[in-house]
């Protein structure tokens, strides 16, 4: 159908049952189909609405890559409102400055976000408050009433929709302003040329699409939010970038499209080359049929899964090399070219008809052509009318000298081929005109430079010397490189006029790049290579240490390298937080059973590889390794999946009414309370119980509803299964009886081993999220021991549960089980039961301790 504004393209797909989102935060996966996210985006913008915010009104969105982003956009959108992202990983002080220039009405934030004190406007956070995470939680969308009910008005096409803020680290930002028709003038040729062949993709579909780009970025939103739509594809949100994580990911979500940017396929690479060194030989199979080139190279093809075929890389050059390496592996490469301004596509290379080198032709309705000084330049309607004027009215932009005479000046320099394909060459600000009058692009000397052993980053900026621009290098280096040798080597590849003139090493372990798009920061590099910012590189990045990580959780006190883990006094559960937050802050994966036996931070720095030359070393704010981290060994625990399976399931509902259950009713009467608050609620839950007896799950089973009973799974401490999980340290007979035990366990009541004191931790979570997705609620007993009488001090892997995995935790209180059957009794006698229900708790906030108190506190006065 024909398309005004934005609204009319959502319209169309938010109606089909096919899997839009999914979303694995590291803990659990969420998944939203086109229609759930539609019906959560017309609910969002009546709340929106009851708070005040019409057409026109600004809303800030700082949160990491999930649904209710998504969610949150469309939202906005027909609220008639302007919507205006900023990337998670930039500072709080521009979130605020931006808030301030919009007038912001609301900012919404994510869950790996700190909300900074005095932002404009009101703080909604994205999981909870602003009610995008009612699903998540397992609650009905239209718990609030009918979504969709209000007037909202019809946006015209050009109407603004978004402004996205391009800079502001050492100047005022400046935010692009993207309407409705920029928008559109994009999607409608796309559309257009995938319709063409749509049908093709039936016999593969669903296609899924590992989107790596923010969505706070032009083109990570355009992949993620509206070129799936177009193949009713599926786009998946990862918590983690390192390679282990990623490849992870592609292979057992089967993708079939990584978007990403440069930075990721060269980390990529390296990954691939160590561990199938089949991958860095010479390529010997240039010009012959694809199906050589994957049958030489099917171990690499092994390590991604069958599915994945194709990279879509944008938002930065992309090295003509590392694209012939993917290309020989048997991947096509997809390259754009394109910038905010342009909303963001210019070019774009045909999947079909990919050309090696170039970024495409331009797409429908858009003009490319190059000025007399080799700038690029554009023309089209997918062109910005201009730049939002900081402390204007609502829409008020201010124009630059970017736009002359209808053409869009794009600060880029290329050149078009004789099939009109773009070649990119640089930037036209960064490129360096030598004494002789000649220009040099940065970008070819520093491949020259990458190229040489030892060279693990450079930059090329050019200083002044007795008025003179020289080529100047910025180097980082791995111990013991030889720079004269290093620019020796590169300058034997180099043209006369684009050889080296000096070098420099910077301070910091990497050099600083750019939120999201991982471009250099070329004109700090260049005041710190002038000396005019002599501390300020050295602070700009300034590393993250292992120890600055280790202080978010410590309670005070000085840490040094010998501080213990001990000492600093944290628990299991918290040091998997630990865990998680040196993953995300170095970008790498860590072994859980190489972390749990690390005693001191100097521990953590080794595992973490700080020690020596930093594999898995970043800067704050970059996402991917500079050189990727080893593969991980394997987990620790082998979790069952055959007992939910459909055989296992109906094994268990069988044989639970006939004869499992009635073997308890000899022993003890039950009654049940609370019954009610049950009914509550839809869907799993975490029933948080205290520990009396072996006999507790069979009397938490006989007080559940049928509907619930045959969808549960009990925690069991995996410390009592050790002969099963530990067969090498015990006889046949030990490990027979033990592993018998265990296979019955889980088998008959769907239990599942929780570890109190061994690794595993981290996994156990991923594994309840998985229970947790096809439905099953969770038994868990915090108290993680049982006790002769009263209820033991909750343990903070409760708080845990609830708060990270989204779940409700209903409060259970077990009485007379102690009596039935003593821990210290060979045999049960009888007596009376007592199963209580209380009423489900939200856990919200990282103070686990704290929300198993409240679990606690709330069994307790059941």
């Amino acid at each position: 159908m024909p398309r005004a504004t934005l609204l009319d393209f959502f319209e169309d797909y938010s109606a089909s049952d096919d899997v839009f989102v999914v979303h694995d935060d590291g803990y659990r996966t969420r998944q939203w189909t086109y229609r759930e996210v539609g019906v959560a985006a017309r609910a969002f913008a009546d709340r929106l609405a009851a708070a005040g915010v019409g057409p026109g009104d600004k809303v800030v969105i700082w949160s990491e890559n999930r649904a209710e982003w998504v969610i949150a956009l469309w939202g906005v959108l027909l609220a008639g409102a302007v919507i205006v992202p900023v990337d998670f990983r930039a500072s709080a002080d521009l979130l605020a400055r931006v808030a301030k220039i919009v007038a912001a009405k609301i900012v919404l934030v994510g869950e790996e976000v700190e909300v900074p004190p005095g932002l404009t406007g009101s703080v909604w956070k994205l999981a909870q408050g602003s009610g995008l995470g009612e699903k998540a939680h397992g609650s009905r969308l239209t718990a609030h009433g009918e979504p969709g009910t209000s007037e909202r008005g019809t946006p015209e096409p050009t109407t603004l929709a978004e402004i996205i803020f391009t800079s502001g680290a050492t100047a005022e930002p400046k935010g692009v302003t993207i309407t409705h028709r920029n928008v559109l003038a994009n999607i409608i040729p796309i559309e257009k040329e995938i319709a063409k062949y749509k049908k093709y993709t039936r016999p593969v579909h669903p296609l899924r699409f590992l989107n790596l780009l923010p969505l706070s970025h032009m083109f990570g939103q355009s992949m993620a939010t509206f070129v799936p739509p177009m193949l009713s594809a599926t786009v998946v949100f990862s918590h983690g970038y390192s390679p282990v994580e990623i490849l992870h990911q592609i292979k057992s979500r089967r993708v079939s499209v990584l978007v990403c940017v440069p930075k990721v396929l060269d980390v990529l690479r390296e990954h691939v080359e160590r561990v199938t060194p089949i991958a860095a030989e010479e390529d010997v199979l240039a010009g012959k049929h694809w199906s050589r080139r994957w049958w030489r190279y099917r171990q690499v093809h092994r390590l991604f899964g069958w599915k994945f075929w194709c990279v879509v890389c944008g938002a930065a050059p992309l090295d003509p090399e590392l694209e012939a390496f993917w290309r020989k592996l048997g991947f096509l490469v997809v390259q754009g070219y394109g910038l905010t301004e342009t909303a963001p596509i210019v070019t774009l290379n045909h999947p079909l008809r990919a050309s090696k080198g170039t970024v495409g032709t331009p797409i429908g309705g858009v003009e490319v052509k190059i000025a007399p000084d080799g700038e690029i330049l554009v023309r089209g309607d997918n062109v910005t009318t201009g730049y939002y004027k900081a402390g204007g009215p609502a829409g008020d932009v201010e124009s630059t000298s970017a736009f002359e005479g209808g053409w869009f000046h794009t600060g880029d320099i290329g050149e078009l081929d004789a099939a009109g394909r773009l070649l990119i060459k640089g930037r036209k600000k960064e490129m360096i005109v030598t004494p002789q009058g000649l220009n040099v692009f940065p970008e070819d000397v520093e491949r020259a430079l990458l190229a040489q052993s030892g060279v693990r980053d450079a930059a090329v900026v050019g200083v002044s010397v007795d008025g003179e621009e020289r080529i100047h290098a910025v180097l980082v280096l791995d111990d013991g490189a030889d720079v004269n040798a290093i620019v020796r080597g590169a300058n034997a590849g180099l043209e006369d006029h684009q050889r080296v003139w000096s070098t420099a090493i910077w301070p910091g372990p990497a050099l600083p790049r750019t939120e999201g798009t991982q471009k250099l920061k070329r004109k700090e590099i260049q005041r710190w290579a002038a000396g005019e910012q002599p501390g300020a590189a050295a602070r700009g990045t300034s590393s993250t240490t292992v120890s600055d990580v280790v202080a978010r959780f410590a309670a005070g006190g000085q840490l040094s390298r010998e501080t213990t883990l001990d000492e600093i006094g944290l628990s299991s559960l918290t040091r998997v937080e630990l865990m998680m937050a040196l993953e995300e802050a170095f970008q790498t994966t860590i072994d859980e059973a190489r972390f749990s036996g690390a005693k001191t931070i100097a521990d953590l720095e080794a595992l973490v590889g700080m020690g020596s030359g930093v594999p898995g070393f970043r800067v704050p704010g970059s996402f991917p390794p500079l050189t990727p981290s080893a593969p991980a060994d394997p987990e620790p625990i082998a979790f069952p999946s055959w007992n939910r399976s459909a055989l296992g399931w109906f094994i268990r509902r069988i044989s639970l009414p006939t004869w499992i259950l009635p073997l308890s009713r000899p022993f003890f009467d039950l009654t049940v309370e609370g019954l009610d608050e049950l009914a509550k609620i839809d869907g799993p839950v975490v029933f948080a119980a205290n520990h009396q007896s072996h006999m507790d799950v069979p009397a938490i089973f006989r007080a559940l509803p049928a509907k619930r009973r045959y969808r549960v799974a009990p925690s069991m401490a995996k410390e009592f299964f050790k002969a099963h999980f530990n067969r090498r340290d015990y006889g046949w007979k030990a490990w027979f009886t033990n592993s018998l035990n265990y296979y019955l366990s889980a088998e008959f009541f769907n239990a599942f081993p929780l570890p109190q004191r061994e690794a595993g931790t981290r996994q156990t979570m991923r594994y309840i999220g998985e229970i947790a997705n096809d439905g099953y609620s969770i038994i868990i007993f915090p108290e993680g021991r049982r006790l002769d009488d009263g209820i033991g001090e909750f343990r903070p892997g409760i708080g845990m549960i609830g708060a990270r995995l989204g779940l409700p935790v209903v409060p259970v209180r077990l009485e007379g089980l102690d009596k039935v059957l003593h821990p210290k009794m060979k045999w049960p006698k009888r007596g009376p039961v007592k199963v209580a229900f209380g009423a489900p708790l939200r856990l919200e906030g990282d103070d686990y301790a704290a929300l198993a108190r409240k679990v606690e506190d709330a069994v307790r006065a059941l």
